[in-house]
């Protein structure tokens, strides 16, 4: 147990080798961003690709890290300006003719750069992945509900969805017999507790949302849409009985046929996984959003079984990007006094700290703030 209080100067960080350290590096890190252009020649084609991709990987990162409704605050980028903010990129199975090229690139962004964009624009951002989510997909057309059904079409839009960028990890269930047995699709749908907090216990999951989504066809227009109901899941514990959550209504449409007149059913799908994962990533958002402007200061008095301990900590506390500085107060075999100066608010502190396996509360006069490691530490740090 390691007891702590928070602070910090720079030239501490460099000390503690936070200059080396991943401060949760990936969170300005967009993979996965897929390019295909055509043009007079291969060069060009490459040329507009690569320009593309860094624009769509932009646009990824803004949807990680600032809530939906904040995109609109920002004017639209030139090609140069969002290069601006690009640190470097990686090319991935790049592919090429005559006349088209085609690729998958990793796009990094210097982080610095963006704050900076966005604190001047006085917008809040997160720097704090979430817990993992498990997603129940129920799909409802003409009266007949599918889950486990290999015809779930939405469910397979959720298997097949890149949710790499999320700021909140997306997990959907196998259809195996096990889970078949815990719930239906019409205990899910009706929000039957018992089945799903079976399901949720027999799963381990953090948290479980049933997205029941219900096809639309609009034939006077000539479209399709989804109508989601969402329902959020936490398991039950001896302090909350209830178990069940937060309940949402999300729609989105889109014309039948695509420009190519082909079938835009899968489209539908995938808009509606995006509308979801969105409206995920904003709920934590809201919890973890920092105006990186204003810093504070607490003091953490910290006790520890063996340097071992001491030193996960210190490589926990420098993958908080919330942690702007940590001044090393005093130390010996057992005891160490730190001041940490940190952005946000205490509560949020104490949230990005617990992503990373580091407990910190209040004793019970509330003056010294206590620091632990938890399992998820120790474990992500085992050799």
């Amino acid at each position: 147990m390691i007891s702590i209080v928070l602070a910090v100067p720079q030239s501490v960080m460099a000390q503690f080798g936070y200059d080396d350290v991943d401060r949760e590096a990936t969170i300005y890190t967009i993979y996965n961003v897929e390019v295909d252009e055509t043009a007079r020649n291969v060069t060009t084609a490459r040329t507009r690709a690569l320009t593309n991709g860094q624009r769509i990987a932009f646009d990824r990162l803004l949807r990680r890290i600032i809530l939906t409704s904040d995109k609109e605050k920002l004017d639209r980028f030139s090609d140069q300006e969002i290069q601006g903010y690009v640190s470097g990129f990686e090319i991935n199975d790049e592919r090429r003719s005559g006349v088209r090229y085609l690729a998958s690139l990793v796009v990094h962004f210097n982080r610095d750069m963006v704050n900076e964009l966005l604190s001047n624009q006085q917008i809040a951002y997160a720097e704090t992945l979430g817990r993992e989510v498990s997603v129940l997909p129920v799909f409802s057309e003409s009266g007949t509900l599918r889950l486990w059904e290999k015809d779930n079409l939405w469910r397979e839009a959720w298997q097949n969805y890149d949710v790499i960028n999320n700021l909140v990890p997306i997990e959907t269930p196998v259809p195996s017999l096990k889970n078949r047995l815990y719930i239906s699709a019409l205990q899910a749908k009706n929000n039957e507790q018992k089945s799903i907090q079976t399901y949720i216990e027999e799963n381990t999951l953090n948290e479980l949302i049933v997205a029941v989504a219900t096809l639309r066809k609009f034939n006077a227009t000539n479209e399709i849409g989804l109508d989601i109901d969402l329902m959020r899941n936490s398991p039950v514990t001896d302090d909350d009985e209830k178990g069940g959550g937060e309940i949402a209504r999300l729609s989105v449409k889109l014309p039948k046929f695509n420009e190519n007149g082909e079938d835009n059913m899968t489209a539908l799908y995938d808009a509606g996984v995006d509308a979801v994962t969105a409206w995920v990533d904003d709920l934590w958002k809201m919890q973890v959003l920092v105006n990186y402007g204003i810093s504070s200061k607490i003091a953490v008095h910290g006790v520890f079984d063996n340097m071992d301990d001491w030193l996960i900590l210190q490589k926990q506390l420098g993958r908080v990007n919330l942690v702007q500085n940590v001044d090393l107060k005093n130390i010996n075999i057992d005891e160490v006094s730190l001041e940490i100066e940190y952005s946000g608010e205490p509560e949020q502190l104490v949230i990005s700290l617990a992503q990373q396996g580091v407990s910190l509360s209040q004793n019970d006069d509330n003056q010294i703030w206590e620091i632990g490691l938890t399992n998820v530490a120790r474990s992500g740090n085992d050799d």
